[in-house]
């Protein structure tokens, strides 16, 4: 709710993309839903169809407040249920707030839950197929809680580690009428790689990204455009 309003800003989610990113996964899209069951279990089930995973963050973990879980226990049609492994982990971690088998944060999506466990967290991460509930709430918890997933992914391979993305960036002073052609024209050769621009300012310089999973092509493609231009139109930013 607080992002939705605009309280807070979203530091988890650009360092979640950055994340992806390093181990080669291209992020389709992130969206912003209401703290409802059926906003969660509308964005969980369009998303989980298209994409090969979907990582969820931002809720508030194993609370009576948060309907994340059963958002996505509703997206892939199941019930939640009460889940005895998880209820022992959250009555060590809460001790006697714990409620025993009255305790509603214990239950899970029935049927398609796999807790990741791993000695650095508190309690296991939540995954349901290829959906995966991320509990952190800050970027540290999000560092920990992703340097334990990839270790776990090592282990079990149910994230597959590619390739990670080179990328190259060019400063020039061109306008953005003189580049969009050619840019056009280098999306059309380079289907491969993701070409883009952007000003740090409304009166700075323009700022050619080139990122893609082959180095030989990312050059290419930079050298391709340069040639369109005077010699020294472009300058490369480290």
């Amino acid at each position: 709710m607080d992002l939705r309003f605009g309280s807070i800003a979203d530091q988890l989610g650009p360092s979640l993309c950055r994340k992806l990113c390093s181990i080669g996964w291209t992020v389709s899209q992130i969206a912003v839903v209401r703290n409802d069951v059926d906003s969660v279990a509308e964005e969980v089930e369009r998303r989980k169809s298209e994409n090969d995973m979907v990582f969820i963050y931002g809720g508030v973990g194993p609370l009576h407040s948060d309907v994340t879980v059963a958002g996505v226990a509703k997206a892939f049609g199941v019930r939640v249920a009460p889940d005895e492994e998880f209820e022992e982990y959250l009555r060590h971690l809460i001790s006697d707030k714990c409620t025993g088998d009255r305790n509603e944060m214990a239950q899970l999506p029935e049927g398609i839950t796999e807790l990741l466990h791993h000695e650095k967290l508190p309690v296991p991460l939540i995954k349901c197929q290829n959906v995966i509930i991320l509990s952190a709430t800050n970027i540290i918890e999000l560092d920990r809680e992703w340097d334990c997933l990839i270790e776990l992914t090592r282990s079990s391979g149910f994230l597959a580690l590619v390739g990670a993305f080179v990328s190259k960036h060019l400063r020039t002073t061109l306008s953005d009428v003189e580049t969009a052609q050619p840019l056009s024209k280098l999306g059309l050769d380079f289907p491969d790689l993701s070409i883009g621009c952007y000003r740090e300012s409304r009166y700075g310089s323009l700022v050619i990204s080139f990122r893609g999973k082959d180095e030989a092509r990312v050059e290419a493609a930079a050298e391709a455009l340069r040639k369109k231009f005077h010699p020294g139109a472009f300058n490369e930013i480290n």
